[in-house]
Formats: structure tokens, C-alpha cells, sequence
């Protein structure tokens, strides 16, 4: 296919194996140092750490395995860009190592994949590509697709993994393996169980957080609480309800007598209270 140029692909296929090689070697010299660190987790009693650590060391070793098998199938187009070039579909024997990199050049650390498959597309089409990035027909190689895979190790595969790094580093530590309801499920989220108390959280420190605690035992920091509860106020007397006045009752109240009885005033009174009326008016 026009664009396709073999001096450039098996140049990188041999750097992507150069590439590889210092990543696995990296790769190995960063579990042997978490490899401890996890022994030393186990030792201090902090389980539960210890499984998250063992997680990620779970998946470096995978990626490593995923990194082998891409190694070889690099060397294996290296040695055929020949063939490559002569045959104008991809050989049969070789699709599954032309679909496997091209599936893994976007999902690994290795920058040498992408000429490989920028290359490898310019040979046998974006249509072969597309096909290869869906694993159609399940061309892709399945223990890279599950070594490079993002879920998590089973339950089963962390607690062998930690009786190992125990058994290498002498730590005398031993499983609780009856709260594994699903060995085939990843391990549950950590609970605590494994988290020592704080130094004031402790039985002996019940006191402090009590309702009354015993003499002799409260902080010097804390206030003096006052055992007589201070008075009530004084209830204040509530206010009168209002009431709504009139001009005639006020100018009624205003010309006639104070009265110490509530009884109605005679016809007098009433008669001259009128008589002001009308004046006023």
C-alpha cells in the first residue's frame, strides 16, 4: 500500500525490543523494593495495606509478562519485513502478532509501537487497523489482552501473592482466609480492622469524653464547669391588648365624669353628650 516504508518498520520493532528490555528491567528492580516493603507490612501486623500494596505489585508483574510476549512478537516481524512487504494482505500465520501490536501500542509504555503501528496501518489499511483496536474475531493475543487488562487481581491471587513475599522474607504471618466469600473476586475494600487506635481514643480515655467524670481526672485545659445553674429572669408582664378608639368615645370620655362603676349613664348624661356633639359639629 502506498506510504508503507519497511526501512522504517523494522528499525523500530528492533528499538521496541530495546525499549522493552529497560522497561522489564526497571519494572524488576521496583518489585524488589516493594517486595519488602510489603514483608515489612505484613511484620507490623498492617494487613490491609499490605493487600493494596500487593495489588499494584500484582499488576507490574503483569505488565511485565504483557511486555515478554510483545518482545517476541516483535523480533518475529523483524525477522519477516520481508514477508511483510511481498504480500499485499497479512499473512495468515501472522495476523494475530500484526493485530496483537497494533492493539497494544496505544496501551503500554513502549513510544517505539506507535511508528510500528502508524506503519503497519499504512500496509494493510485503517480497516485492518479498526478491526485489530475491536479484537474482531478475537485476532488480538488473549493473555496480552488480560495482562495489560485495567481490573483488579482476584482475591485468590493477592493472598497467595503476600503467603509468598512472608514465606521469602521469614514473616510468620498467616491468612484469615474465612472472610473470603469469593476467592475469583477481588479483594473487598480495607474496613480499618488493621488501624491501631490514637493515642486518646483508648479505653483509658473513656473518662474524658464522659458526661461527669471522676475527680482527678479532668484536663487542667478544660473550663470549670458551675454546679448551680444561675436564676430565671424575672417573667415581665405582657402588655395590654390594643384597642381601638373612636371620636365619639373619645370626646364621650373626654366630658364625662371617671366613674368607678361600669353601669350605662342615665339619660342626662347621654343627652348632654350629644348636645357637645353638636356644637363641635
Amino acid at each position: 500500500m502506498f506510504g508503507f516504508n519497511e526501512n522504517k518498520l523494522k528499525p523500530n520493532l528492533k528499538m521496541a525490543v530495546g525499549r522493552i528490555g529497560i522497561v522489564k528491567n526497571k519494572k524488576a528492580n521496583a518489585a524488589k523494593v516493594a517486595r519488602k516493603e510489603v514483608a515489612k507490612l505484613l511484620a507490623d501486623g498492617k494487613e490491609e495495606k499490605a493487600r493494596i500494596r500487593v495489588e499494584g505489585l500484582i499488576r507490574e508483574d503483569f505488565i511485565v509478562e504483557a511486555y515478554e510476549i510483545l518482545e517476541l512478537l516483535c523480533e518475529l516481524l523483524a525477522e519477516r519485513v520481508a514477508l511483510i512487504k511481498a504480500e499485499r494482505s497479512c499473512p495468515y500465520d501472522m495476523r494475530e502478532a500484526v493485530c496483537t501490536l497494533i492493539w497494544a501500542a496505544t496501551r503500554t509504555e513502549i513510544p517505539e509501537l506507535g511508528e510500528v503501528k502508524s506503519q503497519l496501518t499504512k500496509k494493510y489499511g485503517q480497516d485492518f487497523t479498526a478491526a485489530a483496536l475491536r479484537n474482531v474475531d478475537g485476532c488480538v493475543n488473549e493473555r496480552v489482552i488480560h495482562k495489560l487488562s485495567v481490573q483488579p487481581p482476584n482475591a485468590y491471587l493477592v493472598i497467595n501473592y503476600m503467603k509468598e513475599i512472608a514465606k521469602q522474607h521469614n514473616v510468620s504471618w498467616v491468612p484469615d482466609e474465612t472472610q473470603i466469600m469469593d476467592p475469583l473476586a477481588p479483594m473487598v475494600a480495607p474496613t480499618g480492622t488493621s488501624v491501631g487506635q490514637a493515642a486518646v481514643s483508648g479505653p483509658d480515655f473513656a473518662a474524658i469524653y464522659a458526661a461527669a467524670p471522676p475527680p482527678g481526672k479532668v484536663p487542667s485545659a478544660f473550663p470549670t464547669v458551675p454546679s448551680i445553674a444561675p436564676s430565671a429572669p424575672a417573667p415581665v408582664a405582657a402588655p395590654a391588648p390594643f384597642v381601638a378608639v373612636t371620636p365619639l368615645q373619645q370626646g364621650a370620655s373626654a366630658s364625662a365624669p371617671a366613674t368607678e362603676s361600669d353601669d350605662v349613664p342615665d339619660f342626662d348624661v347621654l343627652a348632654s353628650r350629644f348636645a357637645m356633639l353638636r356644637k363641635r359639629n
